[in-house]
């Protein structure tokens, strides 16, 4: 009977290793900026040749994980939407809010179905004007990359630079 016991102990183990490989390999992936947001943007990594969306300030520009560590351009009265695809991003102030003001707090948008409780599944959103010239950052950062994974190497940070004239 002992020796039953031990079987199922075993088993129990390599079931929960099994468990926990798979949900990591579930990782989030980036959102599709065209399925993040109705109201119109553009992204710096689009190709189009049509005239840009534009507020009463200026452009609307999306950011997404895909930019990070990128340097963007932009111009005074753009918006700027950082979009990062995990709820468990926290986006920090502007480096200079001379130059990049945040307009509200960022919003979380948790992924109400089709996700595995703990994955993060949903987006972070900060929203900035471009209130200046000059040259201003947005990091972010996160120490959970997903159930009970924490972020290895540079996966927990986000920067992009935002040069404004």
């Amino acid at each position: 009977m002992a020796d039953e016991g031990g079987t199922r102990r075993v088993r129990a183990a390599v079931t929960l290793v099994l468990a926990v490989f798979l949900l990591g390999a579930c990782g989030s992936p980036s959102p599709d900026p065209s399925t993040v947001s109705s109201a119109p943007t553009t992204s710096p990594a689009t190709t189009s040749t049509s005239t840009p969306p534009t507020t009463a300030g200026g452009t609307v520009l999306t950011l997404t994980d895909a930019d990070k560590g990128r340097t963007v351009p932009v111009h005074v009265g753009d918006e700027v939407q950082v979009v990062l695809g995990s709820t468990y991003w926290t986006v920090q102030a502007s480096s200079d809010p001379a130059v990049l003001a945040s307009v509200g707090q960022p919003v979380v948008a948790p992924q109400p179905s089709g996700c595995v409780p703990g994955e993060g599944c949903g987006t972070v959103t900060a929203t900035f004007r471009a209130a200046g010239p000059g040259t201003a950052t947005v990091s972010a950062g996160r120490t959970s990359c997903g159930e009970a994974m924490g972020c290895t190497g540079d996966s927990g940070s986000y920067e992009v630079t935002l040069e404004a004239s």
